[in-house]
């Protein structure tokens, strides 16, 4: 049994008087809870100067590494917030899934919510495809294949709980390494009692799901920002891993970035 920690610790990336772009590392959560365990990136930020009001603008998944907009007051806050409602915050991820996807572009439009319990569901957050639901839309470009796998980028139009997983399962390509939206559902109950197990690391390959906040773009005084966070050390790794994978030049993917 065992329980994992960050590979590495948290980074911040830029910063100015106003706000910080920080790098999350698997393993942390964005914001401090009471019922999950491990530190949080809120935490830390405090811990590095505790005189700073420290506001997430958005968040990312405990397992889910890479880029954080961080406000450091309430004005900065505000304004990026604004941007948010707006949808000028514009993100982008990258993904390695089960099953080679071999398009130059995918667009999912499902409407998503919570699933509820039930006696096919035991899991309070889980979410699923509801005909009622809020829309989602996520845009997909697949920037490599092989060994039974892809990487994938993908672009969300909405920020729903969980949207990119969710909707890379529905298309049958879910996250390598997801233990609610993957093969089994019951692991993340599972690793939540037990830790990492090697029953876990047969079926789902990686310890974490395999997602990584790459891109974040917003304005900032008038002027467009883009920020680019290259795939983590540990999803790089498991692509060199993998017999026959190979990345491919999209052309799709090439006009947006």
């Amino acid at each position: 049994m065992l329980f994992l920690d960050p590979p590495y610790q948290p980074r911040i990336i830029i910063e100015n008087e106003d706000f910080a772009i920080v790098d999350k590392p698997p393993f942390f959560l964005s914001h401090p809870t009471k019922k999950k365990r491990g530190s949080s990136l809120l935490e830390w930020l405090y811990n590095q100067n505790n005189q700073t009001p420290w506001k997430l603008i958005h968040r990312l998944d405990r397992e889910t590494s890479g880029l954080l907009l961080v406000a450091k007051n309430d004005a900065s806050a505000a304004y990026f917030g604004r941007q948010m409602e707006k949808r000028l915050i514009q993100k982008g991820y990258f993904a390695i899934t089960w099953g080679e996807l071999k398009a130059d572009y995918l667009k999912i439009e499902a409407p998503l919510g919570y699933l509820g319990i039930s006696d096919e569901n035991e899991i309070v957050i889980r979410q699923g495809v509801r005909p009622k639901g809020s829309q989602a839309i996520t845009e997909i470009y697949p920037l490599g294949y092989g060994g039974g796998y892809s990487l994938l980028w993908a672009k969300p139009q909405t920020g729903k709980l969980h949207q990119i997983r969710v909707h890379l399962s529905l298309i049958k390509h879910p996250i390598v390494g997801d233990k609610l939206y993957g093969p089994n559902p019951s692991y993340f109950l599972d690793f939540s009692k037990q830790g990492w197990t090697k029953e876990m690391e047969k079926n789902l390959l990686l310890p974490r799901h395999a997602l990584h906040a790459a891109f974040l773009s917003f304005f900032w005084k008038g002027k467009k920002q883009t920020i680019f966070l290259p795939l983590s050390d540990d999803l790089e790794q498991f692509l060199k891993l993998t017999k026959g994978f190979q990345k491919i030049h999209n052309p799709r993917f090439f006009e947006i970035s």
